[in-house]
């Protein structure tokens, strides 16, 4: 999963792990979870990440799954932990900064979103496990030097070929004059914004009790959704025919995955946690054929996107010392 680049020290006999020394000017006062060259990735930060929410500003999609133990998940969280260190540390060697300013308008537009004054705003990151408003403004800080690297890094190679665009068109969606709708329900669990990581990790359990559930009986589904599903817009779960843009980003690209009455892992999304359920697909006819080519250049943008981020990472990995410490 990590690659040979990130070292995980063996124990022989009773002796300690080897550890890789800290950085100048660090001292270890709490809890090491990994060392990225010489940055530090505590403990604290990985509480912090494991129960936070999907960022807004993700630019590379992600599998949205969430594993079923704490172990595992530890593991998928520490790994975007450390490919954003790599980020940062590169952008930190071109240049790529964010000044106050756009900091300022950034913690803006989430007072602006949560309806949030600054005492709330102060509260409401404490809540998150962050010490205060500083530490809240760093991390919003190198969350758009990382957007900014990535944009810089990998936008400029994207590049979306006409042919591959025509071949799908004329393979999924009858040359341009159809497109594909899905029936499909879900249960959704939802994680608001001041949410406690202990808060997103119970409801994260809970969503998979629901998967347990439905699996051992399909049939129950409605009565599932009506003791846990938060989404009032579908009560009973039912979500009807959707297109592919009518959906998140990620919902879409999980259940276009699914086979029919096939029942998901469960799935993060800006929402919180959801178990999905393809019930049926259907071709209909294309509302917008410019809609239509432009959602296929987005998905092909996408696809790139990814290959393009992993094949980054593994070459920063092979470039800088990485240990974990869990």
């Amino acid at each position: 999963m990590w690659g040979a680049s990130l070292i995980i020290a063996p124990v022989v006999g009773k002796a300690e792990p080897r550890k890789a020394a800290l950085p100048a000017g660090y001292e270890e006062v709490e809890g090491v979870a990994a060392v990225v060259g010489d940055t530090i990735i505590t403990l604290g930060e990985l509480r912090r990440a494991l129960g936070s929410q999907v960022s807004a500003q993700q630019l590379v999609p992600t599998d949205i799954e969430k594993p079923r133990s704490e172990a595992a998940l530890r593991l998928q969280v520490l790994q975007t932990l450390v490919d954003n260190a790599l980020v940062l540390r590169a952008a930190k060697e071109m240049g790529v900064t964010a000044d106050d300013q756009d900091v300022d308008r950034q913690v803006a537009e989430v007072k602006k979103r949560n309806s949030w004054d600054d005492d709330e705003l102060d509260r409401a990151v404490r809540h998150l496990g962050f010490a205060g408003i500083g530490p809240y403004r760093q991390h919003a800080r190198n969350e758009l030097v990382r957007l900014r690297m990535l944009q810089l890094k990998l936008g400029s190679r994207l590049r979306i070929n006409e042919e591959e665009v025509n071949k799908i068109l004329e393979l999924e969606h009858c040359a341009g004059t159809c497109d594909e709708e899905v029936h499909a329900r879900h249960i959704m669990l939802e994680v608001r914004p001041d949410d406690s990581p202990q808060s997103v990790s119970a409801k994260r359990e809970k969503a998979w009790v629901v998967h347990d559930l439905l699996v051992a009986n399909p049939a129950g589904f409605e009565q599932l959704a009506e003791k846990f599903n938060d989404d009032h817009g579908a009560p009973d779960g039912d979500l009807g025919w959707q297109r592919r843009w009518t959906l998140e980003s990620g919902l879409a690209t999980k259940l276009w995955s699914l086979k029919k009455n096939e029942i998901s892992a469960v799935v993060q999304t800006p929402f919180g946690f959801h178990v999905l359920q393809l019930l049926d697909r259907r071709k209909s006819a294309a509302k917008d054929r410019e809609l239509l080519v432009d959602l296929v250049k987005q998905r092909i943008r996408e696809e790139q996107l990814v290959r393009l981020y992993k094949a980054w990472m593994d070459e920063l990995r092979r470039a800088t010392h990485i240990e974990v410490r869990i």
